[in-house]
């Protein structure tokens, strides 16, 4: 059989996207959807996201929040698949806390935005399937996104 393999030529294994999920194969994967946004200036910074959470034309619930409060200055906004929101969101407060108690001094957003590439990066190979804005104010009282 020459060519690339599709849903119709192999019906094991995973399917690297929802949507070819959707043709047949399996995938660890789901979009719950989702909307998030980040704006800043020179002395603010506001993110906001949606509360909905559906699956395919589904609305599953109402009231699931997007947003999370990493700290007093930083807020992390995810949309994609609710589960691997939760989890990366519980993986990095793990990992503030840890740098709090081991310096004793708050981590600072653009070093949460840091640990937040490495993290993702380190999970490159099996992703979390969000979509991810950080957003804060740094040391000198500036939003950053």
């Amino acid at each position: 059989m020459n060519g690339p393999v599709t849903t119709d030529t192999y019906k094991g294994g995973a399917i690297s996207h929802p949507k070819e999920a959707a043709k047949g194969g399996w995938s660890p994967y789901v979009d719950n959807g989702g909307t998030v946004l980040a704006v800043c200036g020179e002395d603010y910074c506001d993110s906001g996201g949606d509360t909905g959470m559906s699956v395919d034309d589904s609305l599953n619930s109402g009231t699931e929040p997007k947003l999370a409060h990493l700290r007093s200055r930083s807020v992390l906004a995810s949309a994609g698949m609710q589960a691997d929101a939760l989890g990366l969101q519980k993986n990095l407060i793990a990992r503030i806390v840890m740098y709090e108690h081991q310096t004793g001094e708050e981590m600072s957003t653009p070093a949460i935005a840091q640990m937040l590439s490495t993290t993702l990066y380190y999970k490159r190979f099996f992703p979390f399937y969000t979509f991810n804005v950080l957003g804060g104010m740094d040391a000198d009282g500036r939003g950053c996104v």
